[in-house]
């Protein structure tokens, strides 16, 4: 089949924090092409509502280090690349990046993963994986990390500074625990039903965590990308695991979220990367990190007297 006359560009990324990343990087690095170009990603309310009206690829969910489905899922990715004409192919991971990066040449495309703003502190492993792939460019968010082969060029933390003007109050908080399976995250929902005042509404965005003892008022597994944003603005704090994009969503609303790890010691994650955006956020005041057990009703409202602004 040959390919289209008219180049475009690819933008790849696992559904989450990692869409959320790419979709705001997306108009920086292809200013002009950037609303022509093909999503590769999997198919979830959040993405359906993301990306609707847009050149979309949909491929099966590729589970962290599952390297089998990694390979099993490259001769769809390659296929799609070579029907839109894809010369570029941009990704932030995660498992979803290991499929289309190194693979990106046999469809006449030039790789570039950006490593998330998760990963503060090094690499993640798709990113040491695809380090030593040597035609994949590779980028980092954080100046620290740059050496001869992670080049740093931007960070999308940049783009807001925070406020302590506004005035405390609590009466609606909304609470989202992350969607990555199989991965639950019980410990947070139990400290929050314990702190939150009477007559304060919560809604709650479950994820994979099972909560269906506790027949929880305004509670939603996964939520239309809108509808998420529209219930980040109507709270008067939120209560976020430590992803990105949940953290980013909250910035962009002018809202410093409470940040709570998942902790691999609990079954909560793979490992315990989130602190790592959490303890950046914290430092630059864009977030307060916490633990699970030691949230307190205070850090909600400490939370809700911050401003969230972007910068000029």
């Amino acid at each position: 089949m040959p390919r289209p006359a008219t180049p475009v560009p690819a933008f790849v990324a696992t559904t989450g924090g990692h869409l959320v990343q790419m979709s705001l990087l997306a108009p920086l690095l292809e200013p002009q092409r950037h609303r022509d170009a093909l999503w590769i990603t999997h198919r979830t309310p959040q993405s359906e509502s993301m990306l609707a009206g847009r050149r979309v690829h949909f491929v099966p969910p590729v589970e962290a280090r599952d390297w089998v489905t990694v390979l099993r899922r490259t001769p769809s990715v390659v296929g799609a690349l070579r029907r839109h004409g894809v010369d570029k192919v941009y990704s932030t991971g995660a498992a979803l990046a290991l499929v289309a990066l190194p693979a990106a040449p046999l469809a006449g495309a030039r790789p570039t993963f950006v490593e998330s703003l998760a990963r503060s502190n090094g690499p993640s492993l798709s990113g040491k994986v695809l380090a030593r792939v040597p035609w994949v460019g590779c980028f980092t968010q954080y100046p620290a990390n740059a050496d001869d082969r992670w080049r740093y060029e931007r960070s999308l933390l940049d783009s807001f500074a925070v406020d302590d003007a506004r005035q405390a109050t609590l009466s609606r908080v909304f609470v989202t625990l992350g969607t990555a399976r199989p991965w639950q995250f019980r410990r947070l929902v139990e400290r929050v039903l314990a702190i939150v005042p009477d007559g304060c509404q919560v809604v709650w965005q479950t994820g994979v965590t099972d909560v269906a003892d506790l027949a929880l008022a305004d509670a939603r597994a996964v939520m239309p990308d809108a509808e998420f944003q529209e219930e980040i603005q109507r709270a008067d704090v939120v209560v976020s695991h430590a992803g990105v994009g949940s953290f980013i969503r909250c910035l962009q609303a002018g809202k410093v979220p409470v940040l709570v790890p998942r902790r691999a010691a609990h079954d909560e994650h793979v490992d315990d990367h989130q602190e790592q955006i959490a303890r950046v956020a914290s430092e630059r005041g864009l977030a307060l990190m916490r633990e699970a057990d030691e949230l307190t009703l205070d850090d909600l409202l400490q939370a809700a007297r911050r401003r969230a602004v972007a910068r000029v």
